[in-house]
């Protein structure tokens, strides 16, 4: 092996291992905490549901950011489908 694939490997090991301690140092939670979703009677406060106080509170940037990422996926499929670099089109 070269030199650089031995700094590489003890690198990532060293990343393992500190990865690895933090994790096992943390107290986890053993009991189940329910995670509130949506709320029918919420008015998008803070305690209630995540999709509540998303929807409620930007709607507009939800539906905008949901084009964006449906654009950009339609982008990406288009530019794979390409077969010669450079050519435009199916």
């Amino acid at each position: 092996m070269r030199e650089r694939d031995v700094l590489v490997l003890a690198a990532v090991g060293a990343l393992f291992v500190i990865m690895s301690i933090s994790f096992v140092g943390i107290p986890w939670p053993s009991e189940l905490h329910e995670i509130p979703v949506y709320d029918d009677n919420a008015t998008a406060g803070p305690e209630d549901g995540i999709a509540n106080s998303l929807f409620l509170a930007f709607p507009i940037t939800i539906v905008l950011i949901g084009l964006l990422l449906g654009s950009a996926m339609i982008g990406g499929i288009y530019l794979a489908k390409m077969d010669e670099p450079g050519k435009v089109g199916p």
